[in-house]
């Protein structure tokens, strides 16, 4: 049994609606090599720019197709902001949650998918992921490094492990970790 969700930065992109596009596709490849059910695998999608949303939750969706179809039409916001620390509080206090469909002694995994370093909340965004790892959520950050908008460091600062933080030249290289993120979530079980 595994919890996992997908965050998603919706702010604005230099490459706009053609890189959220890769984005969710990527999310959607991922989907692929898992199997969504209410007995073994759920999973949930927040999205942010400015602030951040929970489009689904965990208890939504039964089956790969459904969730897939879902994400396909989370509308790109292209926010002039990126605050990743209210989509780690989001994670915590709106996903992770029983009355939310989270189920205890079962790993939350959050996949972390980001294009720009947060812009807002930005002093408060290590100390909410810190939360977040304390309340048992395993984060893997994904970043993709274009025009310099994103710096690693943040990713390594947010990551439950060193070993998780991927990093990409270009949304069309996401489609190549797709099967190794997959692995992550499937294995998160391990803890390592």
């Amino acid at each position: 049994m595994i919890d996992v969700a997908f965050v998603v930065d919706s702010s604005s992109k230099s490459q706009g609606q053609s890189a959220w596009t890769q984005m969710t596709s990527f999310v959607n490849l991922v989907l692929d090599r898992l199997t969504i059910s209410q007995a073994y695998l759920r999973v949930s999608f927040v999205s942010y720019g400015n602030t951040a949303s929970v489009p689904f939750r965990l208890s939504e969706y039964n089956d790969r197709e459904a969730a897939k179809q879902r994400i396909t039409g989370i509308r790109y916001l292209g926010h002039p902001g990126s605050n990743l620390a209210d989509a780690l509080d989001a994670l915590r206090n709106q996903v992770f949650q029983s009355s939310a469909g989270a189920r205890s002694l079962t790993p939350w995994v959050a996949v972390v998918l980001t294009d720009r370093s947060p812009s807002l909340r930005v002093s408060q965004t290590v100390s909410v992921a810190n939360q977040a790892r304390a309340a048992g959520i395993q984060i893997i950050p994904i970043g993709v490094i274009i025009s310099g908008q994103l710096n690693r460091n943040i990713l390594n600062q947010i990551a439950y492990t060193q070993a998780r933080v991927t990093v990409v030249n270009d949304y069309s290289r996401l489609s190549g970790i797709a099967v190794q993120v997959a692995d992550w979530i499937c294995n998160s079980h391990l803890g390592e």
